[in-house]
């Protein structure tokens, strides 16, 4: 069976100009991957340069009560963004709302003892943030509506010390060994309330004091002028157990992806590293998508059931994405070799390409 060694975080990533590769179970003080020497190659370009090129996301994926969604935050220094979009999964409706923000020192935080990360517009107030010292990792939004969408507001809190919260940090080559990408992954129980003013198609609706599973994930990586990226996100509970995953395959990726990835399942609290995870969709986006590794460790299949397609078209970056919603069906395994059968499983696909 696969294994991947998971060791204490070092107190910093780089040292010495050079990355420290590994999977880390917990986090070090900050997520900070600047002062890598000559990540492009031999050409000595100054540090302000090389810093520049460093850019950062932050996503909070949550499943709570009848809804499904995530907020996230893309930080490219001149220029950044802020969404968030969640779905009703009795009736598959879609919200989403988002924010342009502008040139800034950074968005997206490298301190993980405390910090926030926020949209402050009035009419599209996003915030994630966390505190150690408080044991507390939240999600607020609060967001206008117009002729299409509704306004709607959320809070959801979860507890960093919780028996069955689970965090590692993860630092790969990008893709040589010369660059790197750092993450930070949390998988949490959360608590909280969403609630949604009246259309004139759709009734107000309100979900208080509710349970759920979020998954945080925060990345930093010294991208390439074009990089593609392909992010799974599934969160349910099976037979009582608390299942969580996140698999990616991006051309950002190390050479070795089985030596040197941040795929994780997370089983109440439990880390199982997961390999190498081969995605295709062989009949379109919009149709049955297949998941499997070579270790007999995941093979799943992923049903949409909602897309979420935007195509961004700026003076400094091109995107192009799609983020479904749809149903895992299929089985993954654990490290203990414990085998997780999924039917109807939710969860999110996030399909992005990304131009400078």
């Amino acid at each position: 069976m696969y294994t991947r060694s998971v060791t204490e975080p070092p107190f910093r990533l780089i040292r010495n100009g050079k990355p420290t590769f590994g999977t880390f179970r917990g986090v070090p003080s900050h997520l900070d991957i600047k002062g890598v020497k000559y990540p492009f190659g031999d050409v000595p370009l100054p540090a302000i340069i090389t810093r520049f090129l460093i850019r950062s996301t932050l996503s909070f994926n949550f499943s709570i009560g009848d809804y499904i969604g995530a907020a996230h935050f893309f930080d490219a220094k001149l220029f950044g963004f802020a969404e968030t979009v969640f779905w009703n999964t009795k009736t598959n409706t879609k919200q989403a709302y988002r924010s342009y923000i502008g040139p800034r020192k950074r968005l997206v935080p490298i301190r993980l003892s405390n910090a926030i990360c926020a949209s402050f517009r009035k009419t599209r107030y996003i915030r994630i943030s966390w505190d150690r010292r408080y044991n507390k990792i939240s999600l607020l939004f609060s967001v206008k509506g117009d002729s299409v969408r509704c306004s709607a507001n959320a809070a959801f809190t979860g507890r960093l010390n919780a028996p069955d919260t689970a965090e590692i940090t993860a630092v790969t080559p990008a893709p040589t060994q010369r660059r790197c990408s750092a993450t930070w992954l949390t998988a949490c129980t959360i608590h909280g309330a969403l609630s949604m003013a009246a259309t004139k198609t759709l009734p107000e609706k309100t979900m208080d004091d509710t349970d759920g599973l979020a998954l945080v994930s925060l990345n930093r990586a010294y991208y390439k002028r074009e990089t593609v990226t392909t992010t799974l996100t599934g969160f349910g509970i099976v037979n009582g157990k608390k299942i969580t995953f996140r698999i990616v395959s991006s051309s950002l990726d190390a050479a070795d992806t089985s030596k040197c990835n941040a795929n994780t399942l997370f089983v109440d609290g439990e880390i199982t590293p997961l390999p190498q995870i081969y995605i295709t969709h062989p009949f379109g986006i919009g149709k049955t998508w297949v998941i499997q590794d070579t270790e007999s460790m995941v093979d799943l299949e992923f049903s949409p059931v909602s897309d979420h397609a935007r195509n961004m078209n700026t003076f400094v970056i091109t995107a192009k994405y799609h983020m479904i919603y749809g149903l895992f069906t299929g089985t993954l395994l654990t490290a203990g070799g414990e085998k997780i059968n999924l039917k109807g499983f939710p969860g999110i696909i996030k399909d992005s390409m990304i131009r400078f």
